[in-house]
C-alpha cells in the first residue's frame, strides 16, 4: 500500500481504480502541473489547500504513482461477452463509443462486453482484447467498409467529425429496416456478422452491377467512335 503525507495526515494513493473513478481522473490533462493537486484529491482525498502547500518533490511522486495505476491493464477473471456473439447494435454502439472517445465511455463499453467488471485495470484489458478483434474482424471484411480503396488513405489531416461515424451507422441501420421505424429494432437485434455478411454481399452485387455498366458503356463508345472513322 502507498501512502502519501500531507501535514502529517497519510493518504493512501489507490493501486487501482473503479471505471467511474478512472473516467473523472483521466479528464484531466496529466502533463499540466497546476492539475495535479486536483487529480491527487479525487485520488486520494487529500485536501486541495493542502496539495497547493505540499512540496514539489512529494506531488511529483505521488502523480507517478497515480498515473501508474491508471495505466495498468490486467487480465480479468471475470466473465467476458464472447465477442462473436455481439447483435449488431451492440457492434454499432461500440463502435460509437470508439470514435467519441474510450476516456469518456469507458463505462458504456464495458456495460456491454463485461458488466461484472468493476475496476478500470480489468476493463482496460477488456478494451484492448476487444479492440484487437475487432479491427481483425473489420480487416475479414475490407471490400466493405472500403480499407481497400486507395482514396482511403487521402484526406488523414482533415478534422475528423466524430459524430459522422453514429450518423453513418443510423443511416446503414434506418436503409436496412428499409425506412420503418418499426423494422429497427429487428435490425439491431441481429447478429453482426449475418449484417456484416448480408452487406457485404450486397455491395459485391452492386460492385458487379457497376463494372457490367462500365463494360458497357466502352463498348458502345467504342462502337460509336468506330463509326464516326
Amino acid at each position: 500500500m502507498i501512502k502519501l503525507k500531507i501535514n502529517g495526515k497519510p493518504y493512501k494513493i489507490p493501486e487501482r481504480y473503479t471505471i467511474a473513478q478512472w473516467m473523472e481522473l483521466v479528464k484531466w490533462d496529466w502533463e499540466e502541473p497546476l492539475n495535479y493537486p486536483k487529480i491527487i484529491h479525487l485520488a486520494t482525498g487529500a485536501p486541495i489547500s493542502d496539495l497547493i502547500e505540499a512540496d514539489d518533490e512529494a506531488i511529483e511522486l505521488a502523480m507517478t504513482f497515480i498515473i501508474s495505476g491508471l495505466e495498468e491493464r490486467t487480465e480479468t477473471k471475470s466473465k467476458i461477452n464472447k465477442f462473436e456473439d455481439l447483435k449488431f447494435g451492440e457492434w454499432v454502439d461500440l463502435d460509437v463509443y470508439f470514435s467519441l472517445g474510450i476516456d469518456k465511455n469507458l463505462d458504456g463499453c464495458i456495460e456491454i462486453l463485461a458488466k461484472e467488471i468493476e475496476y478500470s485495470n480489468e476493463a482496460l484489458w477488456v478494451i484492448e482484447s476487444y479492440s484487437k478483434w475487432r479491427n481483425s474482424v473489420y480487416r475479414s471484411y475490407a471490400t466493405l467498409f472500403g480499407l481497400n480503396d486507395p482514396e482511403g488513405s487521402e484526406g488523414d489531416d482533415e478534422p475528423v467529425d466524430k459524430l459522422s461515424i453514429a450518423r453513418g451507422w443510423y443511416n446503414i441501420i434506418v436503409t436496412l429496416a428499409m425506412d420503418d421505424i418499426l423494422k429497427i429494432d429487428e435490425v439491431v437485434e441481429q447478429p453482426y456478422k449475418k449484417v456484416f455478411n448480408f452487406m457485404a454481399m450486397q455491395k459485391q452485387k452492386q460492385l458487379e452491377e457497376n463494372s457490367k455498366k462500365l463494360q458497357e458503356r466502352r463498348q458502345n463508345e467504342l462502337q460509336l467512335n468506330r463509326r464516326t472513322l
